[in-house]
This record gives C-alpha cells, structure tokens and sequence, in this order.
C-alpha cells in the first residue's frame, strides 16, 4: 500500500535511498523535504521497513504547456523487494494522484541505459521524449 513519507520514517527512507543509490543526503537534509511543499515523498513499506518509494515535485507555473505539472524522480525499491510490482505501484499511484488534483502532465528524467527504468515506464504509459538534458552542478 502506497503511503506518504512520515517523519517518524526518515531513517528508514534514507536507508532506501543509501542502498538504491549507493549513497545520499546527510540526514539533516531530508529533514528539510516538509518545508518544501511541492514535494510528496511516497513510499512502499514492508511492516516498519521502507521497501520502496517515488518522489513527486509538482511545478505549478510556467510549464511548456503553461498548465502545472509533476516530476518524478529517486524511484527506488531494494533488490530483495523487486520484480514484485511494487515500483509499479508507486507511478499507478502518483499518476491517479495527478490527475485527480488537475496537473497536466508528468515528466522525468532516466538514464540512457536504465532498461528495467525504461520497461518500467512506458509499462504504465510514458513514452520517451524527444529532449536532451542539460546540467549545471556547483
């Protein structure tokens, strides 16, 4: 069952995201994601044990299309809990969600050679833009 990240769980969900992605944010960080109001945190669990989880940050202006929108990222389920549809699940989830609050769209962004991503995606209705993604770090 998809839920939203509660406070009392963050340590559970950096635990996720150090295992999926290798490393993360210091703690203090994610402490900070409810000051923020455009993200939602949703996550998967497995009894006290976040298994899995998808971030949405909804963009109200100034989109292409000048109507709001959604983007997707840090999907992520630990290994052992995979092949199980539980990513599956989270993007079902946030794409009822988005319809039902009025955006017009979802994007995101995914690795060139992430297949089981891609399979992943256009599995629950994506289909792969024409765009390049340009990037400016600090």
């Amino acid at each position: 069952m998809v839920e939203i990240l509660k406070y009392e769980d963050l340590v559970s969900y950096k635990a996720l995201i150090d295992e999926c992605f290798g490393s993360s944010n210091d703690l203090d960080q994610y402490k900070k994601y409810r000051e923020n109001q455009a993200y939602t945190i949703f996550v998967v669990k497995d009894g006290e044990e976040i298994i899995g989880s998808a971030t949405q940050y909804a963009v109200e202006l100034f989109t292409f299309g000048f109507q709001p929108c959604v983007m997707i990222f840090n999907v992520a389920v630990k290994p052992k809990h995979r092949n199980k549809n539980i990513a599956k699940e989270l993007m079902e989830h946030i794409i009822e969600n988005a319809k039902a609050e009025g955006y017009g769209s979802i994007s995101l962004t995914c690795l060139d050679d992430a297949y089981p991503a891609h399979k992943l995606y256009e599995s629950v209705g994506f289909k792969r833009a024409n765009s390049v993604k340009y990037d400016l770090r600090f």
